[in-house]
């Protein structure tokens, strides 16, 4: 039990009080409920007692109580205690816990929980019991002061859980409203996409707005088929869907008739052709993903608009790990364990990139330049292995073997940083809506850092080639 040193009396005048307690007549005032004493409560009056055992039953009464009232509030009202309230939960607590951990034999046990209330109020409520000068009188006056300081509590605590079942409601409210507003906008942009086809930015609804310096040309369609039409058709869009659609076109002749016809093929193993076909793989899926996406990103089902989104993305980090690995291969050609642990940890990275884009808070229109920034670090991977070869092979060495990646990676960089800051079109907003705007930029970039990593990784094979017969 915890020990609590009463303030103004010792344990021997307590022990004193119980042996006189039994033979004391005492008349008492009835008590008088308090105003804000709750219906469930229990009134534990200290009327006139007859032995100490009836006081005895009403102070375990009270600590039934007690332990039921604060484990209901405990529980249900996960309430914040400012300084006053905390003060008298936290003498409640000392009871229930100090009481708690009282045994033994059943008459010994009710005294010692008695007297574990008259230490606890003389620790923290001193002024309540101070005037009383037995024991019982003080375990009297403590269980009715305790009883209107649960009851005060409990008041308190119903406050706060009704403050926040009403903050509760008003969110509901605010989601509901949220809701209508946004079908509202809905309806409204697709009246006005059946009008005159396409519409401006303002008329988009909010989850659809991504570059405000695109002014018009959008569109805005109730079917799959419609966006299907509608892409090959002039709008805002049509640009983005054919670099990479016409790219997607251009990396399958490479991977189907100029590689297979070129010289190099001839000289490259079962592995080399597998990573090769890996590399087009990824390219293909990238630019394939793209075009799906800027195809249907007009579709008025939001939840359709963001999983298509999510399709393109997944296919970038793909390509960024297809085009690491590449190097990774050529640069550890003739060091099959190292060559493994890399491509295998690069892979992994490709693959949390391909998953993460489904995260319902990765498609936000404001997370859009942390979108760049994950796919740079992504991209930044493929450097940790220049370490190992720069230990083994010297500084040098590493510098020629990346040198032919820097173009790729450079046109990489600069369209993504053209993307983020949204240039040209911040300084004119309205003049590149068609064609030219950064997002326009950004897709031949892409589609130039494929072709320009294609006619590097031939150096890449020459490098690795010479070091296996070296």
């Amino acid at each position: 039990m915890a020990s609590y040193a009463p303030a103004g009396s010792s344990t021997s005048t307590l022990t004193d009080s119980w042996k006189t307690f039994g033979s004391q007549k005492a008349t008492y005032r009835k008590s008088r409920r308090h105003s804000s004493h709750h219906a469930h409560s229990r009134n534990f009056s200290t009327d006139l007692l007859e032995d100490d055992s009836i006081l005895l039953v009403k102070v375990d009464l009270f600590l039934s109580e007690l332990e039921r009232r604060l484990d209901y509030l405990e529980e249900y009202g996960n309430i914040k205690l400012d300084e006053g309230i905390q003060r008298a939960y936290d003498t409640l607590q000392a009871v229930r816990e100090g009481c708690g951990r009282v045994g033994g034999e059943v008459i010994g046990e009710g005294k010692r929980r008695a007297r574990v209330i008259v230490e606890v109020l003389e620790s923290s409520y001193h002024e309540v019991i101070e005037a009383k000068e037995t024991l019982p009188a003080k375990v009297h006056a403590g269980v009715r002061f305790l009883e209107e300081l649960l009851t005060e509590f409990e008041t308190c605590s119903h406050a706060s859980m009704d403050r926040k079942l009403d903050q509760a409601m008003r969110g509901v409210e605010a989601v509901i409203d949220a809701k209508d507003k946004l079908a509202d906008s809905i309806e409204r942009a697709i009246k006005a996409a059946r009008g005159r086809r396409l519409i401006t930015y303002e008329e988009l609804p909010f989850p659809w707005r991504v570059n405000p310096y695109i002014t018009r040309g959008y569109r805005f369609t109730e079917t799959k088929l419609e966006c299907v039409r509608s892409a090959f058709a002039l709008n805002n869009e049509t640009c983005n869907i054919w670099t990479h659609g016409l790219g997607f076109i251009l990396i399958l002749a490479i991977a189907f008739y100029f590689y297979p016809m070129s010289q190099v093929f001839n000289y490259h193993t079962t592995a080399d052709k597998f990573i090769n076909g890996l590399f087009f793989l990824a390219a293909a899926k990238a630019l394939a993903c793209s075009t799906i996406w800027h195809t249907f990103s007009s579709i008025s089902h939001q939840t359709t608009m963001e999983r298509f989104a999510c399709v393109d993305y997944s296919g970038i980090s793909m390509l960024i790990a297809a085009s690491i690995i590449t190097t990774e291969y050529t640069a550890f050609y003739v060091e099959p364990i190292s060559r493994s642990i890399y491509i295998t940890i690069t892979f992994l990275f490709g693959v949390a990139g391909a998953i993460l884009p489904w995260k319902p808070t990765f498609n936000r229109a404001d997370m859009r330049v942390w979108r760049v920034v994950f796919y740079v670090t992504l991209g930044a991977t493929g450097t940790i292995p220049m370490i190992q070869l720069s230990l083994t092979r010297g500084i040098s060495w590493v510098a020629l073997f990346y040198l032919p990646v820097l173009k790729s990676i450079a046109v990489y960089i600069a369209g993504a940083v053209i993307y983020a800051m949204q240039v040209p079109e911040r300084f004119y907003p309205g003049c590149f809506d068609w064609i030219g705007g950064s997002h326009n930029i950004w897709h031949v970039c892409v589609l130039g850092g494929i072709l320009f990593h294609w006619h590097a990784m031939h150096d890449l094979f020459h490098r690795a080639f010479e070091t296996a017969t070296a």
